[in-house]
């Protein structure tokens, strides 16, 4: 009861103006960690559209945010039917697994990943092309690209990361 009392009352002060001495008093604090923005994600699909164009291929890219929501969507008119789904498959998974779409394959192939792990999600994809996006050393969604065929798929992502560094 008197903890409940006491978290009203910071909220209270929160609420008042007195936001900081509350903050001060807990025992606990908040945990500020990056977030991929939509500029940053406009950025990415503008860099990834122009290396596809440059090699010639009609893609699908995807970038989603931490927890696997579409942030951001670029489909070239030519792209294959199955790209916007793949591409959005590749990036979740990425994003999920904060690795590469290409090692969970590999991983799955020499064993050291379970193969059940296709099974975990219906939003999984093991193809190459889905790759983390990270800003300060935490994963803050995945980028995958459809359409373009492995490495290619791959090398078009990596175009895309460039961008934040």
């Amino acid at each position: 009861m008197k903890k409940n009392i006491a978290a009203l009352g910071m909220a209270a002060a929160m609420l008042l103006g007195g936001g900081e001495a509350a903050l001060a008093d807990q025992t606990t604090r908040a945990t500020l960690r990056p977030v991929l923005t939509m500029e940053q994600a406009q950025e990415m699909l503008r860099a990834a559209s122009e290396e596809a164009r440059r090699g010639g291929h009609a893609v699908c890219i995807s970038i989603v945010d931490r927890s696997g929501q579409t942030l951001a969507v670029l489909r070239h008119h030519d792209a294959g039917v199955h790209t916007l789904e793949a591409s959005y498959k590749k990036a979740y998974t990425a994003a999920s697994q904060k690795r590469k779409t290409l090692d969970i394959a590999k991983g799955v192939r020499d064993g050291s990943i379970p193969e059940d792990i296709r099974y975990l999600d219906h939003r999984f994809s093991l193809m190459e092309g889905g790759v983390p996006i990270v800003l300060d050393g935490s994963v803050v969604g995945g980028i995958g690209v459809g359409g373009a065929h492995g490495g290619e798929d791959s090398r078009i992502a990596a175009a895309a990361l460039a961008t934040l560094e």
